[in-house]
């Protein structure tokens, strides 16, 4: 049972972690950049 904990603690922790704002960042990030963002880059 220790082998399994120590395989699956780290990839765990890490969904733990950063799921929520990989889903976030997933569901909020743009096609393409809105046209005042792309005059601020120009």
């Amino acid at each position: 049972m220790d082998k399994f904990w120590s395989i699956l603690a780290m990839p765990l922790g890490v969904a733990l972690c950063f799921g929520p704002a990989v889903v976030v960042w997933w569901l909020t990030r743009d096609k393409s950049p809105a046209p005042d963002e792309q005059k601020k880059h120009d």
